[in-house]
């Protein structure tokens, strides 16, 4: 009995296929879409807001690597304007130490002021040494 109940099922199921599956697929669309509908009128607003929010950080951020970019060239600038000045003021330097050493030069040998450690004939003077009574009277 339930071997001719099966077949007897079976045969109707396979002659009802050709009106049966476009109601099922109506069927399915209508569920579908008012699943969609639902789920997008739960969910769109939180997802706008979400969005919102999400495009005025990206703005504020944008905004702030402007002005990072801005101030980091701007210390660019400001370091090269103090490093040109400065390798001016240590050539300026170099130049005047050169020319006070060249007149040093020139004054050493020409006159001599007593304060020298070298003779005027080039060689160093013994410095008199000092005895230990000298010494301890110091300080």
């Amino acid at each position: 009995m339930k071997r001719i109940f099966a077949r007897f099922c079976r045969g109707c199921w396979r002659i009802t296929g050709s009106f049966r599956r476009p109601l099922v697929a109506r069927f399915d669309a209508r569920v579908s879409r008012l699943i969609s509908d639902t789920v997008n009128a739960r969910m769109m607003p939180t997802l706008v807001e979400a969005l919102a929010d999400s495009g005025n950080r990206l703005e504020r951020i944008e905004r702030s690597i402007q002005s990072a970019d801005r101030s980091a060239t701007n210390l660019a600038e400001e370091i090269d304007l103090v490093l040109n000045g400065l390798s001016r003021e240590i050539f300026r330097l170099q130049a005047q130490v050169e020319l006070l050493q060249r007149r040093l030069d020139n004054d050493g040998r020409s006159a001599s002021n007593g304060l020298s450690i070298i003779h005027e004939s080039g060689e160093e003077m013994p410095l008199p040494r000092t005895t230990a009574t000298e010494r301890s009277r110091v300080g």
